[in-house]
């Protein structure tokens, strides 16, 4: 009796089952007409565009972020100060050991380290025998010309630099026994190295750049094997601290560079020098980042976040006397970016970042201040 009834349902089937197809083929046909016109293809083009824009912003990411800083490494007769940002929740993350400019110290870079701790990174700051900070003094103090001077002919500076980054990497198994909150947070198979000025080199030395120096065997290589990407802010070029046209020649590491129309060098250079070590380096993951209306200190956050109470106007006045000029908060917020999806793609391997990379979101976000070349 069941079989009768569902044998009486065969008639009304074959009518209905035609319609429900063709029906189904016309609303097909419709999307795809739809998806063929111009008009429609650009809303679709500037839905993707908005979506590759909106994976990175200047805003602190999803972690808290922690700060211990009263960590130390003896580097033979002295102590090298740590100060580190990590995320405050569970989980391993990649590594960031980042190297400060000359008369800065490992509290000059709070708001660039706490954006990519937020973001999912430890990230490891040492104070080099170079700083001010370390001889009482302020970075803002009239010897700063002085300082930047003997360090561009300081040979055993630039070597002992180095080796302040080799010890750091040496030692992230050990720094959990001084800070407990770090324990199983470090992970040391992806590890980056990054510098601001003096720090750039610094990381340039890491990531395998050779340099001549007086006395010594030329094209030394002090390339730490660990480092799978550096960053370089407001890099040196040919001609300084024995950097010559071949020193970047086996840099294959993935390398970004980043200067702007107002970064100058110690001695005078323009941009375009600061853009050699991109320029000389063999391609493959190499990233030049260059931004209008950026300076030397538009790196560092220091003209653009505030310190305490009316922070940024002393910030500002500051920026001022040195001639500087420039939304410098925007500027910051560049960097931010950039950096971001460039630890992303090579610490963390996610193909976002370097289709951002890649592609010209950043340029749009900023209004066409930045400029970015791959090679």
């Amino acid at each position: 009796m069941k079989n009768l009834k569902l044998l009486g349902w065969i008639p009304y089937l074959a009518i209905a089952l035609p319609i429900l197809f063709l029906s189904t083929l016309t609303a097909c046909r419709s999307v795809a007409t739809i998806s063929d016109r111009p008009e429609d293809r650009s809303s679709v083009s500037i839905a993707q565009s908005t979506s590759v824009q909106s994976m990175y912003q200047p805003d602190l990411g999803s972690y808290p972020v922690g700060e211990v800083n009263n960590l130390t490494l003896n580097r033979g007769s002295r102590q090298l100060p740590l100060k580190v940002y990590y995320p405050q929740r569970q989980g391993t993350f990649p590594t960031i050991i980042f190297s400060h400019g000359a008369g800065s110290s490992n509290t000059g870079y709070s708001s660039l380290a706490s954006y990519w701790a937020s973001h999912g990174y430890v990230v490891i700051l040492p104070t080099h025998a170079d700083s001010l900070a370390l001889q009482g003094e302020s970075a803002d103090s009239g010897n700063l010309r002085e300082i930047v001077e003997s360090m561009t002919k300081d040979s055993q500076g630039w070597i002992d630099r180095v080796g302040d980054l080799r010890a750091i990497a040496d030692s992230l198994s050990q720094l959990p026994q001084q800070a407990p909150e770090l324990r199983g947070k470090i992970d040391p198979q992806h590890l980056g190295v990054g510098g601001h000025s003096y720090g750039a080199y610094t990381a340039q030395l890491s990531g395998g750049a050779t340099i001549d120096i007086p006395g010594r065997a030329r094209s030394e290589n002090f390339r730490d094997r660990r480092v799978q990407a550096i960053l370089l802010l407001s890099p040196q070029g040919r001609g300084q601290q024995g950097l010559t046209s071949s020193s970047w020649n086996n840099l294959n590491l993935p390398m970004m560079v980043m200067t702007g129309s107002r970064d100058r060098g110690a001695q005078g250079q323009g941009p375009e020098w600061k853009q050699e070590p991109f320029e000389l380096a063999p391609p493959g993951d190499k990233y030049l980042v260059f931004i209008q209306g950026a300076n030397h200190f538009s790196f560092s956050g220091r003209l653009a976040a505030p310190e305490g109470l009316g922070g940024r106007q002393r910030n500002r006045r500051f920026g001022a006397r040195l001639g500087l000029r420039g939304d410098q908060e925007a500027i910051f917020d560049d960097v931010k970016i950039a950096t971001l999806a460039f630890w992303d793609a090579y610490l963390k391997q996610e193909t976002q970042g370097r289709s951002y990379l890649r592609g010209n979101s950043l340029q749009q976000q900023s209004e066409g201040r930045v400029a970015i070349s791959t090679k």
